[in-house]
Formats: structure tokens, C-alpha cells, sequence
């Protein structure tokens, strides 16, 4: 549990329509709004062009420049239902078939009415955020991979294709990606920060929230907003060395983030009376390893942390202080791609006993989710020579992100290890050779009979037959071949309002969450684009209810 004992400093404050009391002294109103959102993302700034829309006056904080983990993603937006992009395809997909596949991956993360809604305004959301600006042209060849080609802005990317999911739900591809160079996600964060501006929302950069204030009836009224007076320049530099070197390494990330913590104590400030509520839209926990250790520590050893620095946990905190209740906590995504290229495919990931962890084309954070939870993190993929040889020659050919070629060239020249025979290649890797051989009989035998234990389609199985044989380590602690991971709990909510719940399960008046610090679709299990596209589903939902809510 996040600690949210009164005494302290994120405890909430209390407080009237005349200001915040602190110490037996009441601290007047600096600002005054209808809505304080807490956070610049996609949730944060879909709730904010939503709020303005309703017709409330807006306030936006953000402890950096805004973005969010969202500014920093591949890009990807979960849409479906029928798209513009999903017709032109040809693929025919409607609400009730995306609702039957994500309720394999969503599973009790959300009541069935959230996800129904998710489903049923999902190509609403995605012509809302095209009308932003958001570059969405048909385009590009539609196909499943880790990642599309710089062209390409529709792909499968979950686990549509696979058994058991294609067993429920016709598959469809829902992947969305923005048009554009690389990874894409700083133009959706972009186009909803102007759109946010243009609607008429204040946006004051380089402020964090420091604590909620409420009334008597327990309603959130406001804020305690610190706004950084150490140089910008200098908590610019201090988060891009959290995010980056404390991405990879946990105990330098701690450490970086108390040196930022210690800038932002400068700060002066301002009590922020928010009429009608605070939507917080602060992201996960994944930079802060005492909480990842406590909620989730079979992931706290991934070797990648993604997001910003802003992922600590503290607006998590806040609202728990407050009176929410968390949920979810234990729940992360680290992906173990095994594409591309798209050849090794073919091979078998075992652990340590040498028994397959999962049929090897799933998606890659459902392959880290089994690899991590079922075999302790420790994975390695198992070619013969052959599929090494056309995996090499993938990697150098087409068009991947520069990225996934480096990684292609880092697994089939540099961390692979070789060796005559399978018994002396799970010698050389710490792997039960007669599990391994074991393995590796039955899935050549399956290939033989055109048909695989774990569910993998025919024309993505290779015979693994012919030494030298080769091993390519997918451990989670890998730094030359990274486990990307992000957190996926938080606080709960009513899933179409956005209100935060209390411990009677009732509505905390007044305070909303969205994105990633609430429990939301993605937070039971994660396929890329789900996490942006459920940031965008609360977090509108939060803004509207927002404008709405009236007070005494």
C-alpha cells in the first residue's frame, strides 16, 4: 500500500470557498478554476479539451513540459469498431467483435459496461483525435509485427491472430499509428496540447501537485501546486537522466530522482481552488523501485523502465491519501519480442527446464508476461541454422525501424551462442538438455503433422532440425537486447465517469483519474496502443462529467 498515513506531506489539507487551512491558518485562494487537471499526456489533455468543451474554466499543471509517457510511446493507439483505416483495408470489424476479443485480454480490469463503452466509441475517439490534427491517412501495408514500417499506420497489433483469441473474435487489425518518421507518439501528445490551447485551457508548465485540499463533506475542492523556481533548463536535463540512465538502471534512477526531487523543492506555492474537481492524470509507478518492489516484484528487475519521471507513483499517492482505493498494482506489461525478424518466428522459447513458455508469435508482452510469471524471467529462443540464417538476412533486408535492426543485429551476431548439438548448447546455457530435447521432438513432430500443442499457425512453424543450433537469451535482465516495462494499476474508478473511488465503493466527490493512474482496460493485460487509447477514453470521460458536476 502506498502510505497515506495523515502526518504525511501528501496528506490532504482542509479547506472552504475561502482558502486552504494549514497549521490553524487559512491560506486564501491563489487561483481559481472549475477543473484542475493534474498531468499532460493523452489522458490529461483529452480531459482538458473535454472540460473546456463543457464549458468550465480549466487550469493544466505539469511537473515538466508536458507530453506525458504518451510523448515518449512508439505512437500506437488501440482504435477499432469499423475505422476509416480498418474499411479501406477491407476488414470488416465492429464494436461487439472488438468487445469479444479485449475481453479475453481486459478480463476483470473493468465492469462489462466500461469495456462496452471503450468498444462502442472507439471510432468516435479516433475521428476526435484525427479532427486534432493527428495524421491517420490510409497507408502502408497491413500486417502483424512488433512494429510497423515508417509508412504503414494500421497493423495487427495484439494478439488477434492467435489461438485462443481468434477463436472469440474475427480478427481485425486495430493498431493505429500516426503517420510519420520513427516512433510517432509525440504527435498525438502535440496535437492535444495545442487543441487544449485552443480550446482555452490554462497551461502552467513546470508545477506539480503537492497535495489535495477538501471540504467538510469530504469533497476535493483544490490543490496545493508548487511551480518550480530552480532553472527549467536543469529539471529538463535532471528528468532526461531519470528517464535514460534510470530507465536502465534502478538503483541510479533512485538516486537521480532524489537529486530532482531535491531541485523541485524550490518551489513556490499556490492554492489552487478547483470549483468543480481535479482530474489526476499523472501516469504509473515504474520509476520508483520501492513501490515496483512492493506491488510488483516479479518486474522490478526488467531491464527498461519506460515513461517519463513523472511515473513515480505520487499522483497514485495523492489520490490514495485523499480516500482512493488502489487496484491492479501487481499488474505490468514487459515485452519480449521475438519479431522481427520474422523467421525466428520459427524457433521455440524455453526456459530453464527447457519446456516452451508459449506459443512464440503472441504478442510480446503477453510472451513477457508468461516468461516472467511462470518461468522467473528467464527465456531463451532455440533456432537451428537454417531459420538463424534467414533471420540474418531479414534483419538486413526491408525496412524495420532502425531500432529493431540494431536489436536483429545485437541477437543474431552478438548474444546468440552456438553449438553442434541441442545437449551441448543447453549445457552452454544452463538449460536442461533432456527438457530441451524433449521440446524441440515434439514441436518438429508437430510440424510433421501441420499442427502445434501451443496453438502457433502452420505457416509461421520451421522444423528445427539441422546444427549448428543456436541460442538467443530473452532473459528479462538482458541490457543488450532491453525488457521494456510500465506499471498498469492504480487508483480505482467508475470507468464511465472517471471518479475515483472511496473504500465503501462510492465516488470520491470531486476527484477524477485517468490514464495510468486509474485502473482502466489495460491494466489486466496490455496489447500496444491500449494504454494511449484508454488514456483518451477516461480521461474525455472525466472531463465531461467534470464540466458538469454542480456544487452546493
Amino acid at each position: 500500500m502506498i502510505d497515506h498515513d495523515p502526518s504525511s506531506e501528501r496528506a490532504p489539507l482542509r479547506g472552504d470557498s475561502s482558502g486552504a487551512r494549514s497549521g490553524g491558518r487559512t491560506h486564501a485562494w491563489d487561483i481559481e478554476c472549475d477543473v484542475l487537471v493534474v498531468g499532460l499526456g493523452a489522458a490529461g489533455g483529452s480531459a482538458a479539451i473535454e472540460a473546456r468543451r463543457g464549458g468550465a474554466e480549466v487550469v493544466v499543471i505539469d511537473r515538466f513540459a508536458g507530453g506525458g509517457a504518451t510523448g515518449r510511446s512508439a505512437g500506437i493507439i488501440y482504435f477499432g469498431g469499423g475505422t476509416e483505416l480498418q474499411l479501406a483495408a477491407g476488414y470488416v470489424d465492429t464494436p461487439q467483435n472488438m468487445f469479444d476479443y479485449l475481453r479475453q485480454e481486459v478480463g476483470d480490469a473493468v465492469p462489462e459496461a466500461t469495456l462496452r463503452a471503450f468498444c462502442e466509441t472507439s471510432v468516435a475517439n479516433f475521428e476526435w483525435l484525427r479532427q486534432l490534427g493527428v495524421p491517420f491517412p490510409v497507408s502502408g501495408k497491413v500486417s502483424k509485427s512488433a512494429y510497423p514500417e515508417s509508412d504503414c499506420t494500421l497493423y495487427f497489433s495484439g494478439n488477434e491472430l492467435c489461438h485462443p483469441y481468434r477463436d472469440s473474435a474475427t480478427p481485425a487489425p486495430r493498431g493505429h499509428r500516426p503517420l510519420g518518421v520513427g516512433l510517432t507518439g509525440h504527435l498525438s501528445a502535440e496535437a492535444m496540447r495545442l487543441g487544449m490551447l485552443e480550446a482555452g485551457a490554462l497551461l502552467r508548465p513546470y508545477s506539480r501537485l503537492e497535495r489535495l485540499v477538501v471540504a467538510s463533506d469530504g469533497a476535493v475542492i483544490g490543490g496545493v501546486v508548487c511551480e518550480l523556481k530552480a532553472p527549467r533548463w536543469l529539471v529538463d536535463v535532471m528528468a532526461t537522466l531519470v528517464r535514460n540512465a534510470g530507465g536502465i538502471s534502478p538503483r541510479l534512477g533512485g538516486v537521480l530522482q532524489a537529486t530532482l526531487r531535491a531541485i523541485e523543492r524550490s518551489c513556490k506555492r499556490h492554492h489552487v481552488r478547483a470549483r468543480r474537481g481535479v482530474i489526476l492524470c499523472t501516469g504509473g509507478f515504474v520509476f520508483d523501485r520501492k513501490l515496483m518492489l512492493e506491488h510488483a516484484p516479479a518486474y522490478a528487475d526488467c531491464s527498461m523502465r519506460l515513461g517519463t519521471a513523472g511515473d513515480d507513483g505520487s499522483g497514485i499517492a495523492i489520490g490514495q491519501a485523499a480516500g482512493g482505493v488502489l487496484g491492479k498494482m501487481d499488474r505490468c506489461t514487459a515485452w519480449r519480442f521475438i519479431d522481427p525478424p520474422e523467421a525466428w518466428w520459427g524457433g521455440i522459447l524455453v526456459g530453464r527446464s527447457g519446456a516452451r513458455i508459449c506459443n512464440e508469435t503472441l504478442y510480446g508482452g503477453k510472451v513477457g508476461e508468461h516468461m516472467i510469471e511462470e518461468h522467473g524471467g528467464k527465456g531463451t529462443l532455440i533456432v537451428d541454422a537454417s531459420t538463424m540464417a534467414r533471420g540474418r538476412r531479414q534483419v538486413m533486408s526491408g525496412n524495420p525501424q532502425l531500432y529493431q535492426r540494431v536489436f536483429g543485429l545485437i541477437n543474431g551476431y552478438v548474444t546468440c551462442r552456438s553449438a553442434p548439438t541441442l545437449r551441448q548448447l543447453a549445457a552452454r546455457m544452463d538449460i536442461d538438455a533432456d527438457g530441451l530435447e524433449a521440446s524441440v521432438a515434439a514441436y518438429n513432430a508437430g510440424v510433421r503433422a501441420g499442427v502445434d500443442g501451443l496453438g502457433k499457425r502452420l505457416d509461421t512453424m520451421s522444423p528445427i532440425d539441422g546444427g549448428p543450433y543456436y541460442a538467443i537469451p530473452f532473459d528479462k535482465d538482458g541490457l543488450l537486447y532491453p525488457t521494456p516495462c510500465l506499471t498498469l494499476g492504480g487508483l480505482r474508478t467508475e470507468g464511465l465517469t472517471a471518479e475515483v473511488l472511496g473504500a465503501d465503493g462510492a465516488a470520491i466527490p470531486g476527484l477524477y483519474a485517468a490514464g495510468r493512474t486509474a485502473v482502466g482496460v489495460s491494466s489486466n493485460g496490455y496489447v500496444s496502443g491500449l494504454s494511449v487509447a484508454d488514456g483518451i477514453f477516461s480521461g474525455r470521460n472525466a472531463g465531461r462529467h467534470a464540466a458538469r458536476r454542480t456544487t452546493a
